[in-house]
């Protein structure tokens, strides 16, 4: 009898924890929704603002000990915020420079790769301090490569 009960406790642990996986990981899955309620698939409503190929040159000791080339475009809620962002694209492209250079210098020495959901993170932040919450969906980082610099 009591190897009953405890087979039959294990099987509803093990059936909650798969539950409560499967749940979570569904939910990381599943497209975001904003305050509207719209779904943030859709394309092509999308506005975007490019600020492509940023080059940030990591400087250690005095010399360049690598370079990092990014790519990035921000996904706008509508047309508004997309005239607004262009309108600030200066303002936009500063901070996102300041966000890239500040993230990168605090780097170790010899690390080497790109978190790209800090990096993302960071931007999406700077862009919301440079025209504004509620303007920006996503910050979506089309490409990142890191070359070492020169060893002289």
């Amino acid at each position: 009898m009591n190897r009953i009960v405890i087979i039959i406790i294990a099987i509803f642990v093990i059936a909650g924890a798969g539950g409560a996986i499967w749940y979570f990981f569904m939910q990381a899955d599943a497209p975001i929704e904003d305050q509207t309620g719209e779904n943030k698939s859709s394309l092509e409503e999308s506005e975007f603002v490019d600020i492509e190929n940023l080059s940030i040159p990591v400087i250690r000791e005095g010399r360049v000990d690598r370079y990092i080339l990014i790519s990035v475009s921000l996904e706008m809620r509508d047309q508004d915020s997309k005239a607004l962002g262009d309108e600030a694209f200066p303002r936009l492209k500063d901070a996102v420079f300041s966000q890239l250079y500040s993230y990168f210098s605090v780097q170790q020495s010899g690390q080497s790769g790109i978190n790209v959901a800090q990096v993302k993170a960071r931007l999406l932040w700077a862009a919301e301090r440079a025209i504004g919450k509620g303007h920006v969906r996503q910050v979506i980082i089309q490409g990142a490569y890191e070359r070492k610099g020169s060893s002289n």
